[in-house]
């Protein structure tokens, strides 16, 4: 089974990254680079907002109501939850709103970018709502209807910017709200898929002894500790992205972020294998199969290892040359860029591997300390490097970040599992 949705959501993903790759050339080659440096912006925003508006919930989904037993619970559940994520959004939306302004120069470093925020709201709504649906089409066990959703999304998002941009005469304020309404309208066909799910589930055969739904409080207390978790890692990937719109502007965001685009092709292989191990590895832990569980992760880290690796290295040594051949002349950026991204790529994907074990075993608390510390890191050796060295020190910050996170993470998870499997390269197999 893990075997088998693996492949199936892993050749998704695949063709996702593929046509996200084939976005970069056409983007840079059909707007200015500031205008890309923006887009780059409001996707990050969108990414660090998501955790706050959705509360960490999706990870709090998989583990609660993935096992079978809590099939008749998961709609109530959805109807609650939902109503939570809609009133978090309106309080985000709300204050954004209110402090136009202020948010428009921190995240653009120019107050008259403010008419971009209506779109940058649509682009969170569309993530937010397509992540929840996602989170309970996972808990639920339907991987090949996530993949189909991605599919979709992947083609209409290459589709409705190839059509909005490909001509070069429209900015970017003119065409992010119809993209974001796209992207939303899929959203809402998602979360009505999902639902239409959770309702034939809860119509299902009763058991002979019904489980008690867990108490929303339970609920949050869990994930209130994944919110700052989820946030902080967010932080540790995008401070450098916010220091260098302060201090070296637009244009060498847009160079930056392609460069990460570029070198974070690999982290396709920890995405995929994480999205569904979790429901797996959350089954084995109900069950009390630890001994099961430890041997997943060692057999996930080989396979990421074993693919992701080789990648690196061959994005690393290729890309001061494969970056303009992608987009344009203008887009140099130096080899340490790739080199401290390809590791700072390698690092955390092991981290997310081994970060579910740790959440099982209910040290939440403890990666959110872990968390905090890493950003706090990236922060210091972002204030210290980049201002020497340009983005050249914003990928080496983030790569001692992960790394660092990365080595901790292993022991704890060690201490949860009992052990960590050494990944068996000649081995790499998830059966």
């Amino acid at each position: 089974m893990l075997r088998s949705d693996t492949a199936l959501y892993g050749g998704a993903v695949l063709i996702d990254r593929l046509l996200a790759l084939l976005l970069l050339p056409l983007l840079t080659r059909a707007i200015g680079e500031a205008d890309y440096g923006a887009w780059t912006q409001t996707l990050v925003v969108s990414s660090l907002l998501m955790p706050l508006v959705l509360f960490a919930l999706p990870t709090t989904i998989v583990r609660s109501f993935a096992p079978t037993e809590q099939a008749r619970l998961r709609w109530a559940a959805f109807l609650r939850l939902g109503g939570l994520v809609l009133l978090l959004f309106a309080v985000a939306a709300a204050v954004t709103t209110t402090l136009r302004g202020a948010v428009a120069h921190l995240i653009w470093a120019d107050a008259g970018q403010a008419t971009l925020l209506p779109g940058l709201l649509l682009v969170l709504a569309a993530d937010a709502g397509i992540e929840f649906a996602n989170a309970w089409l996972r808990a639920a066990g339907r991987i090949a209807w996530i993949a189909g959703g991605l599919l979709a999304r992947s083609a209409l998002r290459y589709a409705v910017v190839w059509v909005l941009v490909a001509d070069g005469t429209r900015a970017l304020a003119d065409w992010l709200p119809v993209f974001g309404s796209s992207q939303l309208l899929l959203a809402v066909l998602m979360l009505a898929l999902a639902a239409q799910r959770l309702r034939t589930d809860q119509a299902g055969p009763v058991a002979a002894a019904l489980p008690q739904p867990e108490r929303l409080s339970a609920l949050m207390a869990f994930s209130a500790p994944l919110v700052g978790l989820a946030v902080f890692g967010a932080l540790n990937a995008s401070f450098d992205r916010f220091l260098l719109v302060q201090s070296l502007g637009l244009e060498a965001v847009a160079t930056y972020a392609a460069a990460v685009s570029l070198s974070a092709v690999p982290a396709v292989f920890y995405s995929v294998l994480g999205f569904t191990l979790f429901p797996v590895l959350s089954r084995a832990w109900h069950v009390q199969q630890r001994d099961e569980a430890a041997r997943l992760t060692g057999r996930a880290l080989a396979v990421f290892l074993g693919l992701a690796a080789p990648l690196s290295l061959l994005i690393i040594a290729a890309g001061p040359w494969l970056l303009p051949w992608l987009t344009t002349a203008r887009y140099q950026a130096p080899w340490p860029v790739f080199a401290g991204q390809g590791v700072a790529v390698l690092a955390y994907g092991v981290y997310q591997i081994l970060l579910y074990a740790l959440l099982l075993g209910g040290r939440s608390r403890q990666v959110l300390a872990l968390a905090m510390g890493a950003a706090a890191l990236n922060a210091v050796a972002n204030l210290l490097l980049l201002p020497r060295l340009g983005m050249t020190g914003a990928a080496l910050a983030a790569a001692l970040a992960n790394t660092l996170v990365m080595a901790w993470t292993w022991r704890a998870a060690g201490r949860v599992l009992g052990r960590v499997p050494a990944p068996s390269f000649w081995r790499p197999s998830l059966g």
